[in-house]
C-alpha cells in the first residue's frame, strides 16, 4: 500500500468518527429525569400537581399557563421536568424549574413545595411557588402579630392637609 492510500483511509476514518459522534450527540438524547420508584414520592408529586392554586386551577395547570404565556409572548424559555427528592422519613421536596430569557440574562423560577406524606400536607418553600398558592395555605408573615390590627380596636388617623390648616379631622379605621 502506498502512503497516499493510507492517508486517504486515515482521513476517511476521522470523517466517519466525527459523523458518528455527531449522530450520537444529535439523535441519542439522554433520558429525562426519572421519578423514584418510591410510591410515597409519586403520591407527593400527585398531591402537589393536583393541589388548587390561587386562581382556582391545579398547581400543574397554573405552572403550565405561565409557560404557555411565555410561549405566546415569544420569550425564549426552558421548562424542566417535575422532580421529587426524599427529605427524611415521609417528607419529600417536589419542584419544577422554569427558566426564561430576560433582557440581560436568564431568569430562573423554582416552584418548590415540601410534602409531608403522612399528614398529606403541602408547604411552600420557594418565592415563585408562593405566587401560585392560595392565601390560606401561605405561611404567616414574620412579626405578623405586631402589624395586624386586633378586631374591635380602632386607630385614629389625622389627615395631614387638614391638620396643617388647624382643622384636624380624624378618621376611624377598623
Amino acid at each position: 500500500m502506498s502512503t497516499q492510500f493510507k492517508k486517504i483511509i486515515g482521513y476517511l476514518l476521522v470523517v466517519f468518527l466525527v459523523i458518528g459522534f455527531f449522530v450520537l450527540y444529535r439523535y441519542v438524547q439522554p433520558a429525562g429525569y426519572h421519578l423514584p420508584d418510591d410510591p410515597l414520592a409519586l403520591e407527593a408529586l400527585e398531591l402537589v400537581k393536583t393541589h388548587r392554586s390561587r386562581q382556582g386551577y391545579t398547581l400543574d395547570e397554573a405552572v403550565q399557563l405561565m409557560v404557555d404565556d411565555l410561549k405566546t409572548k415569544g420569550i425564549p424559555f426552558h421548562e424542566g421536568d417535575w422532580q421529587v427528592a426524599a427529605q427524611g422519613e415521609d417528607k419529600y421536596m417536589v419542584r419544577k424549574i422554569v427558566r426564561e430569557k430576560g433582557s440581560v440574562e436568564w431568569i430562573e423560577r423554582e416552584y418548590a413545595w415540601r410534602v409531608d406524606s403522612k399528614e398529606k400536607s403541602i408547604r411552600v418553600i420557594s418565592l415563585a411557588a408562593q405566587q401560585l398558592m392560595p392565601f390560606e395555605n401561605l405561611p404567616p408573615l414574620p412579626h405578623g402579630d405586631q402589624i395586624s390590627s386586633i378586631p374591635g380596636m380602632m386607630l385614629k388617623l389625622f389627615v395631614l392637609g387638614q391638620f396643617e390648616e388647624g382643622t384636624a379631622h380624624s378618621f376611624l379605621l377598623i
